[in-house]
């Protein structure tokens, strides 16, 4: 009969295997590796090769997949008010989807044939302008010969008509790229919706997969996840929308050119984080300038000011309360976000991280609660043994003491080996 060097467990001599911590000791008595924890690793190894390669392979439908999470997230909120009034789950889901297609439809019809005309129109006066500025004409043109920026101005007019000439070969590429981005998104948002009428039925078959006295706190993990991507998703929508409307009122008084189609890309980019306002800023200012310095300016400064109430007033209300993100965190993750996964990954980081800083601090709150429970159970036995009475005889108490041992054993971690 030897001891195990890690738990100083009597061990016998017959198998050499420690029953209290699984060690197994070789004929010397030092412990040896066994072969199944070998084989494990292995096993291991090679899945986790495996996983690596499908996720590489399959990126862009694991992307997709993420998106439509994200909408069916979104959209859930509606689908649930709806149900509360007495609607079915697949009715509700109707009527949101109608909803959302005729608001987009909507909205695209009355922007899609000025912002179509009015980026022709750029494209085509885009190299006039830069000439007639690199020639001092008009208050852009006496700025840059102020700056001494003619011969850069000549070149790039001269490289931008070319381009413009070479575009119409491009044509029948465009038009895949774009056949191939609509038909994508029409993918994700049948998944989005699908992700709806299943959505009940996947959250029931994840929780199957956690223990039952886990459930709970795994249930209270997914609403938590999901109020924080909905809430991220919906403010930020709201605050980019308020962008575009801000720069378009800003552009549309100072009679600057080509207002929808620069408004239009003020609120799409002001949905990337940290730098969006300021690209939403700078070409609104440039076209401004083209009018007159006074105009340039006035719509910066608008852009600006909003961007500053938006930081400092609005993102803090809307948006840091669903995350619960430091700035630190948040510039973290967008880099992060972006070096993974590019302009949407930068996108979908901060809701991303939020969802894990929301798993942490529910898992903290748990194991906290669990701890105070057994502290208050530690308490009670030692009690029981400290106070024996009838109706506790000596044998309940030497039992109680045993389970103090036990869990105490449990908690102190076992001396190296």
């Amino acid at each position: 009969m030897t001891n195990c060097p890690r738990c100083d467990a009597p061990v016998s001599d017959d198998d050499g295997f420690c029953r209290n911590c699984g060690v197994q000791l070789a004929a010397d008595g030092t412990s040896v590796v066994p072969y199944r924890l070998i084989l494990t690793i292995i096993w291991l190894t090679i899945a986790s090769g495996i996983a690596v390669v499908l996720v590489v392979e399959l990126k862009k439908v694991i992307l997709d997949l993420v998106v439509a999470g994200f909408l069916a997230l979104v959209f859930s909120p509606a689908v649930e008010r709806l149900r509360r009034l007495r609607l079915n789950r697949g009715q509700s889901i109707a009527i949101v989807v109608i909803i959302a297609t005729i608001g987009i439809a909507s909205v695209g019809t009355l922007i899609a044939a000025p912002l179509a005309s009015s980026a022709t129109k750029f494209a085509a006066s885009a190299p006039t302008r830069l000439q007639e500025a690199a020639q001092g004409k008009g208050q852009l043109g006496k700025l840059v010969t102020k700056l001494h920026l003619q011969s850069q101005l000549q070149k790039a007019s001269k490289s931008l008509s070319n381009t413009i000439g070479k575009l119409s070969g491009a044509v029948l590429t465009v038009g895949r790229r774009i056949a191939s981005a609509a038909f994508r998104t029409f993918i994700v948002i049948i998944l989005a919706i699908f992700m709806l009428v299943e959505g009940p039925r996947l959250v029931d078959g994840a929780l199957r997969l956690v223990p039952q006295n886990h459930q709970d706190a795994a249930r209270r993990i997914g609403q938590r996840t999901s109020r924080v991507i909905a809430g991220y998703t919906t403010g930020v929508l709201i605050m980019a929308a308020l962008n575009g409307v801000v720069a378009g009122i800003a552009m549309e008084v100072t009679h600057t050119p080509f207002v929808l189609p620069l408004a239009t890309w003020a609120a799409v980019i002001d949905i990337l984080p940290i730098v969006g306002g300021l690209l939403s800023i700078v070409p609104a200012a440039l076209f401004g300038f083209t009018h007159s310095i006074g105009s340039g300016i006035a719509v910066a400064v608008a852009i600006f000011a909003y961007q500053q109430i938006k930081n400092h007033f609005l993102y803090p209300v809307v948006v840091g309360r669903a995350v619960s993100l430091g700035s630190l965190l948040v510039l973290v993750s967008v880099l992060a976000g972006a070096q993974l996964a590019g302009i949407g990954g930068a996108v979908m980081a901060i809701p991303i991280a939020g969802v894990l800083n929301a798993v942490v601090v529910e898992i903290s709150r748990y194991r906290a609660a669990r701890r105070a429970q057994e502290i208050a159970s530690d308490a009670a036995l030692e009690t029981q043994v400290a106070a024996p009475t009838a109706e506790r005889p000596p044998s309940r108490i030497r039992a109680a003491a045993s389970r103090i041992r036990d869990r105490r054993a449990r908690k102190t971690p076992a001396p190296p080996g």
